[in-house]
């Protein structure tokens, strides 16, 4: 039985997004049985909901009613959803025609938890940039390195949550997107983590292809230096809810007061109020990195050496 999916699409003020994008989706997704397309509205202020009801009948509304943040808007529409993979996918992306059959192949192995498109620019083709993580200085962190385009999809260290598919079950099982990292960033790098070290699969598939001109969303409603201030508040809050090997930890502790000297010096003050911020959250992290008590299934160090390779 073919697997049935449910396209979530969380939108703030996206309602021009929606306008230009919204067509593409639905004519690449038109006449196909067991599928849906949910716009979550998270609070927006420019009329959203009643611009969908008028112009796109055939999609299924959710209104918060109050901003939530990315998390808050995609796990609502994933909680909805009905069918057993949920592709989210950012409002100001746009797919290509062909975009959702490679991407449900990937399903096919049960162990697989996630299935990312390929992002490419506005109009273009281009590489592929594949993230390679590190732990470097304490702190996690990823590169992207370009490469080819292969023709296969293969194991990815994350997918990124604005144009990919996860498997229902184990999306709700993992508690799906962490609000402790809200309004944005990193929470798409703690979920697949959290799936690797469950023994999970997350996929990169090449020939599933989404545009995307990247921050168009975000930069409408949050200054540079804003945005680089919640980065590192939620970089530093991943180490504190994920970290479990002891002697990372350990470097974590003794690189921190070098870091807060140095990083604010090389990379601005965004890094120092990030660290602050993510302070104010440390009891919340603490709370969720207790919750996963149980062994995990894949070491810190056997995911990092997993990717390290490609470096």
């Amino acid at each position: 039985m073919s697997p049935t999916v449910s396209i979530v699409i969380p939108a703030y003020n996206g309602k021009s997004h929606l306008a230009a994008n919204l067509p593409p989706l639905l004519e690449a997704t038109r006449g196909r049985t067991g599928l849906e397309v949910i716009v979550v509205d998270d609070g927006s202020a420019d009329g959203t909901p009643e611009f969908l009801a008028g112009r796109f009948p055939q999609v299924t509304p959710i209104a918060l009613g109050q901003n939530r943040g990315f998390a808050g808007a995609c796990n609502a529409g994933a909680h909805a959803a009905k069918g057993n993979l949920v592709y989210f996918l950012n409002s100001d992306a746009r797919v290509r025609e062909d975009f959702l059959d490679p991407v449900i192949q990937g399903f096919g192995d049960p162990t697989v938890f996630a299935v990312g498109s390929r992002e490419i620019p506005p109009g273009g083709n281009g590489t592929l940039a594949v993230p390679v993580p590190f732990f470097r200085f304490g702190l996690f962190g990823h590169r992207y390195l370009e490469t080819p385009v292969p023709a296969h999809p293969f194991p990815a260290y994350f997918v990124s949550a604005g144009h990919a598919a996860f498997a229902r079950e184990k999306f709700i099982a993992l508690g799906g997107f962490d609000d402790l990292f809200r309004p944005f960033y990193w929470e798409d790098i703690d979920l697949c983590y959290g799936a690797w070290r469950r023994g999970w699969k997350v996929l990169l598939e090449p020939r599933s292809v989404v545009e995307h001109a990247g921050q168009g969303t975000i930069g409408r409603f949050y200054a540079p230096q804003r945005i680089q201030s919640i980065y590192w508040k939620n970089r530093f809050l991943f180490v504190w809810k994920n970290l479990r090997d002891p002697a990372l930890m350990a470097e974590h502790l003794a690189c921190l007061p070098f870091l807060l000297a140095g990083l604010p010096v090389v990379k601005g003050w965004a890094v120092l109020r990030g660290f602050v911020e993510a302070l104010c959250q440390l009891s919340e992290a603490l709370t969720k990195r207790r919750r996963e008590a149980r062994k995990p299934a894949v070491s810190d160090r056997d995911i990092l050496s997993m990717f390290a390779r490609r470096a």
